[in-house]
């Protein structure tokens, strides 16, 4: 009798194994699916917990492989705004962590803002956005109080 108790302490421990390398290997696929998922896709997805309706995505920038921006429109043309949202990768996805917009002021020939990203992103601290509301603007260049000179990247979008 004791050979049939220790062999089915073997087969227990060996069913045991297998659940869990096959757990594992589950588990493993499920992540490596996440990884290879088009980022774009997942962001505009995310995009949708902002609840706003219409929206339209300007440009979504990737600053490292798990933070990004995305810039977009709200509203309709009487009513339009122009606003930012802050994602982080996790390993489940991409997740709004914060969003900021602003009705734009067709007054002007550039409508922009300024966002401190400190907060949420330790590597970048500031973002200035907006939208060239005057066709003839080709370059935007920003001088800070400090000295500082940048030229900001515009991106066309429909």
């Amino acid at each position: 009798m004791p050979d049939l108790c220790l062999r089915g302490v073997v087969s227990m421990s060996k069913k045991i194994k297998i659940m869990l390398c096959t757990a594992t290997i589950l588990v493993g696929i499920y992540f490596l699916n996440i990884a290879l998922k088009d980022d774009i896709q997942q962001v505009t997805k995310a995009m949708d917990s902002l609840h706003y309706s219409p929206i339209d995505i300007a440009h979504i920038e990737f600053l490292d492989n798990n933070q990004a921006i995305a810039f977009y429109e709200q509203g309709n043309q009487e009513n339009l705004g122009f606003g930012s949202a802050l994602f982080k990768k996790n390993l489940l996805g991409w997740k709004l962590v914060t969003s900021n917009s602003g009705d734009l002021s067709h007054g002007y020939k550039l409508d922009w803002s300024f966002s401190n990203l400190a907060f949420h992103f330790s590597d970048y601290t500031d973002l200035i956005r907006g939208k060239i509301l005057d066709p003839q603007i080709e370059e935007v260049n920003i001088k800070t109080t400090s000295g500082n000179e940048f030229t900001a990247n515009i991106i066309e979008y429909n």
